[in-house]
């Protein structure tokens, strides 16, 4: 997964609508850079548009919904009546534009939060309700939710998650990460045809044994030639 593009519209500290298009100068400059700033001036806002927009989730707060933002005052900016997170990737399926938004009605009230995936080679919007737009994204991507935020958008202080995550959790975020889990299905496959081999050649040597008992010894064959002859 590459991320492309993210735009977004009055997210917590952020008013109005910003954008950063990560195929222009300078980042097309260098393959290396920093988000940096004082504290509250939105650094991890940038990170929470990106999972925002992705999987409806913020690490610090969790699954986002409409009671989500009135109680707590999360997300939507103070005093603003809409808000809005897109994130356009690409990966190996091709190029898609992730979108997460929330608005209030004409009586000032917040409505539900929205959300939607399209293509952006055709201009498509899939046909998914907002509830599986997570879970498509993850195909898309490859990553779930708690799989891409420890390892594409790592939280402020949240890399130890990764460090302390159980050895299976890892090795199974870095086959994602590295494309290496290939050659996991490889060695699998080449143990699945090693004991089908084997137990052939089991068969057949036993099989072999079976057919010596049945033949006739040295011995047995003299003793039985001159009985013969006799």
């Amino acid at each position: 997964m590459k991320i492309l593009k993210i735009e977004f519209q009055n997210i917590n500290s952020l008013r109005g609508e910003h954008q950063i298009d990560f195929t222009g100068s300078p980042f097309t400059e260098s393959s290396l850079f920093a988000i940096t700033g004082p504290t509250g001036s939105g650094k991890s806002t940038l990170l929470d548009v990106i999972s925002l927009a992705l999987f409806n989730h913020v690490p610090r707060l969790g699954k986002i919904s409409r009671s989500e933002i009135l109680n707590k005052g999360a997300i939507l900016t103070r005093n603003q009546k809409e808000a809005y997170a897109k994130v356009t990737y690409q990966c190996q399926h091709g190029i898609f534009r992730s979108q997460w938004s929330i608005s209030t009605n004409r009586n000032d009230n917040l409505r539900e939060y929205e959300m939607e995936i399209s293509s952006v080679e055709n201009g498509a919007i899939l046909d998914l309700k907002k509830s599986d737009v997570p879970g498509k994204n993850e195909a898309l991507i490859g990553l779930n939710y708690n799989q891409f935020i420890k390892s594409v958008v790592l939280a402020q202080g949240d890399f130890a998650q990764f460090l302390r995550a159980k050895k299976d959790e890892r090795g199974e975020l870095l086959e994602k990460i590295t494309g290496t889990g290939i050659y996991r299905k490889l060695g699998i496959k080449a143990f699945e045809k090693f004991r089908a081999s084997n137990a052939d050649i089991k068969e057949q040597l036993f099989n072999i044994k079976r057919i010596e008992e049945e033949l006739l010894s040295a011995e047995k064959q003299t003793e039985l030639k001159k009985r013969i002859s006799a």
